[in-house]
């Protein structure tokens, strides 16, 4: 079965990205998770998750992901996005990007994030 419900756990993650609120994400992932980035894994575990995405993200003065569809099948979801912001230089960006999530087998947490964005249009 299918829902276009975006689960609890990405749902806070994608608002604290949204907020910058990098004590809000370790809570989303579990304590082992693997954040991938194009195909390579950047981060494990919660908390170097978060001060990867901090580190990265806060060079840029502003970043928005704005969900455009969401795919959930058990503890799978693909969620696709627009990422924009602005550039240190003051440049304008707009990408699209696919997120592809596993779950732990509760829900309640993100064992596993794929991150894919078109790198033409990207940062």
């Amino acid at each position: 079965m299918s829902t276009t419900e975006l689960p609890q756990p990405i749902s806070r993650y994608i608002a604290a990205c949204n907020e910058r609120n990098w004590t809000a994400i370790p809570p989303c992932y579990a304590a082992d998770a693997e954040f991938l980035l194009q195909g390579s894994v950047v981060a494990k575990g919660n908390d170097e998750i978060a001060a990867t995405l901090q580190a990265n993200m806060e060079s840029m003065p502003e970043t928005h992901d704005e969900v455009v569809r969401v795919t959930v099948s058990g503890t799978m979801a693909l969620v696709e996005m627009v990422f924009s912001g602005n550039t240190p230089d003051g440049t304008r960006f707009e990408a699209a990007a696919a997120d592809i999530f596993e779950l732990t087998p509760d829900g309640s947490e993100i064992a596993r994030v794929s991150a894919w964005f078109d790198g033409t249009h990207a940062p």
